[in-house]
């Protein structure tokens, strides 16, 4: 079952992961100077001109496994690490400048795992 609800990562300027995300923002941007600059609001976090990624740029944030960092101090987060693994490039993505940071936004993550199987489980 998706969800509406926001999920994010915030990668502190701090961690290993944040030059990789400021080389796809600053490409995103040359990209695509007609995208609509976004804003949001998240407790006291605030992103400021965010750019959707469209579904063909989504691998660039998939590829930096932001699972490694679940744990790491220079990151925070709203999702646990069963939600990090599952991520794909059908979830939306927005990437935004923070005051030393990056913030990623998603919607529709996954809550917990699908039920699958004839009867929802597994069969084995």
């Amino acid at each position: 079952m998706d969800s509406d609800k926001l999920h994010y990562v915030l990668v502190t300027d701090r961690s290993r992961k944040a030059r990789s995300l400021r080389q796809l923002y600053e490409t995103l941007v040359a990209n695509r100077a007609d995208a609509a600059r976004l804003e949001v609001n998240i407790g006291d976090i605030r992103g400021e001109a965010g750019i959707e990624l469209r579904e063909r740029d989504r691998h660039r944030v998939l590829s930096l496994r932001l699972q490694d960092e679940h744990m790491s101090p220079y990151c925070q987060t709203n999702m646990n690490l069963f939600q990090l693994l599952m991520l794909d490039e059908r979830t939306e993505m927005i990437l935004y400048r923070a005051k030393r940071a990056w913030l990623l936004v998603f919607r529709g993550v996954a809550s917990g795992p699908r039920p699958f199987g004839t009867q929802g489980y597994d069969p084995r």
